[in-house]
Formats: structure tokens, C-alpha cells, sequence
């Protein structure tokens, strides 16, 4: 039996990769523009399987689609799917967690070297016609790059590619993670959050959002870290409080901030921590290059296509519904 897969959200121009690669199994493609739940239960009752960008895939969701099989994530974050009633619903759950890695860890690291080098302000002497500054003050203040410290939220793929180019720098990298057992790369150390707040030069976030790391960098963490550090975010925004970091920002203590994601996208344009002249926000690019959005829609598509083929994606988070899922799928012959 040939699959129907849906696209619920996908904000591409054509979806020709995918086509590509769902025509390998004979499924049938079909793109759709769902913005809400009601959306999706409404337009994809008959979906074996859906592609997913940011329509929200609830327990209500997979309750109202009978033949739905798997959900494909375009990326790595999943917070818009509820994946424990995925499993209990025998629904198999994939991401692309490797596709971007170079990317977003690029990113990271530029957003630390713009704050390293203190690019903002020195730009806006220029503009302002100021030139060999001879006294400097401490929003000028330059320390070399070498020896300072990087803490790392989180020591997953990004996070280890990120200490490898940082220590590549001369930085000495830490990192906090309480799902990996010692430390994955040898140049990072592992440490409690609390030690890695409390001496990190740079903090750069890498974990998901879950209810446990929601607000983890609060107005405690925030108020813990050293006046001189930044705080960088290239993971999800709802990890850091915003109104903690806009008070963070405003009353000094720390030194400034990198944001590739708010909470919520877009922002309310009148925020007051976008006003904030010691932070630099970018609009959720850092996963961005070509090559990354040409391997975010092939590896979601051949995910769906593995399963179906009845191989193991290597994005697969719910591995405990394959036994039901081959069940399922043999039924349905």
C-alpha cells in the first residue's frame, strides 16, 4: 500500500527533494500551509506520514489521524510535537539532528568573536567619527582571546563542533550536560551548571527545549555570571527568561548578549531587551547556509522513506514504536 505523506508547514520554495525521495517508496506528496492543530486535523485525516516545520502536532492532533505512521521534523527541535503520545500511540518520531552542525556552531562562534573584539561599539565610533581612541573605557576593553573561558549548555553534535573550533582559538572549553556521561571530547571538561555560570567567559547555549531547561538561564543564573561574560543562544529562546536577561543587560550584569532565537518568533517589536545596546540579535538564521536546507529536505524526506522501508533513521527518537509500527504496517498490505 502506497503512503500519503503531508506536508503539514514548510517554508521552502518547492519541495523537489522531497518528491525525489518519497518517489523511491511510490508515496504520494502533498504540500499544505497548516498554521494550528485544527489545521492539520482538518486537512490531514488521511496522512500516513507528515513533514513538519511548526505546526503543532498534539496528543489531539494523532488522535484524529488514524493512519498517521511517522512525523518527520524539518530539523532538530521537536518542542512542537508532542513525542510522548507519539510513542504511546505507536507513532514513530524523526529529526534531522546532523544537518546544520557546521552551521549553528559557526554562528555561535561568530557571535563570541563579535563580542571578543567589541566589533558594535568600535563601529559606531566610526560612524561617529571617532578614531585612535587613546583612553579606553570598559565597554572597550579587549582581552585576548586565548586562555578565557567557554561554557557549554548541552555537549551534543553542535556543541562538540563548536569546542572544536573554539579551542582551535586557544579557548578552554567546559561543559554541562546531565544526559552524557563524561566528557564526549577530550578538549571539553565537565562541570556542574553552577561552576560553568560562574567562571564562563562565554556561555553559548546547545540544548533543547524541554520543560526541565525552560528558563534554566534565569534571573539566578543571570545575576550568578560574571559581569564580564556574554551569554550566547543559538538553541531555543524560551531557554533563557527574557525579561531576566533584559535586566541582566540593563543593569550590568554581564557584559553583553548574542540571541539567534526569542521567545516568541517574531518578537513584540516594542520589547524592551531589543533595545538593549549591549546585545546582538540575529532572526533565527543560524541553521541557515544552501547546503544545510538542501540536506534538511532530502534527510526528512528519506527518513520517512526508511521507515517505510522498514530501515532505522539515524533521527529516529522513539525507537520503542517499531515493533508496533511493523505491525501496522503489515496490516495494512
Amino acid at each position: 500500500m502506497c503512503w500519503k505523506v503531508m506536508i503539514t508547514d514548510v517554508s521552502f520554495p518547492d519541495v523537489s527533494l522531497e518528491q525525489a525521495e518519497l518517489r523511491l517508496i511510490d508515496a504520494s506528496l502533498v504540500r499544505l500551509n497548516c498554521k494550528t492543530a485544527g489545521d492539520v486535523i482538518q486537512q490531514c485525516r488521511e496522512a500516513d506520514a507528515l513533514l513538519v516545520q511548526y505546526a503543532p502536532i498534539t496528543s489531539e492532533v494523532m488522535n484524529a489521524l488514524p493512519r498517521l505512521k511517522v512525523i518527520g521534523r524539518y530539523g532538530i527541535g521537536v518542542d512542537m510535537i508532542d513525542v510522548p503520545a507519539a510513542t504511546q500511540k505507536n507513532v514513530a518520531v524523526c529529526n534531522v539532528p546532523g544537518y546544520c552542525v557546521e552551521e549553528v556552531a559557526t554562528h555561535a562562534l561568530t557571535i563570541i568573536l563579535h563580542w571578543a573584539r567589541r566589533l558594535s561599539t568600535y563601529q559606531q565610533d566610526v560612524r561617529n567619527r571617532r578614531w585612535n581612541l587613546v583612553e579606553v573605557d570598559d565597554s572597550r576593553r579587549v582581552h585576548r582571546l586565548r586562555g578565557q573561558t567557554l561554557g557549554l549548555v548541552g555537549a551534543g553534535r553542535i556543541a562538540q563542533k563548536l569546542a572544536t573550533m573554539a579551542n582551535a582559538l586557544g579557548l578552554n572549553v567546559i561543559s554541562y550536560d546531565p544526559y552524557i556521561q563524561g566528557n564526549p571530547l577530550e578538549i571539553m571538561r565537565s562541570v556542574s551548571l553552577e561552576e560553568l555560570i560562574q567562571t564562563s567567559d562565554f556561555i553559548s547555549i546547545h540544548c533543547p527545549l524541554t520543560d526541565e531547561t525552560r528558563d534554566l538561564l534565569d534571573e539566578q543564573a543571570l545575576h550568578a555570571m560574571k559581569p564580564s561574560a556574554v551569554l550566547v543562544n543559538t538553541a531555543r529562546g524560551a531557554i533563557v527568561n527574557p525579561s531576566a536577561l533584559e535586566k541582566a543587560l540593563s543593569n550590568g550584569w554581564i557584559a553583553g548578549a548574542g540571541l539567534d532565537n526569542l521567545d516568541p518568533e517574531p518578537p513584540d517589536w516594542n520589547d524592551a531587551l531589543l533595545r538593549a545596546p549591549n546585545l546582538v540579535v540575529t532572526p533565527h538564521v543560524a541553521f541557515y547556509s544552501e547546503e544545510s536546507l538542501r540536506d534538511l529536505q532530502r534527510l526528512t524526506a528519506q527518513a520517512v522513506a526508511d521507515l517505510y522501508r522498514q530501515k532505522i533513521p539515524d533521527g529516529l527518537l522513539n525507537s520503542a514504536v517499531l515493533p508496533s509500527l511493523r505491525a501496522r504496517m503489515q496490516s495494512d498490505d
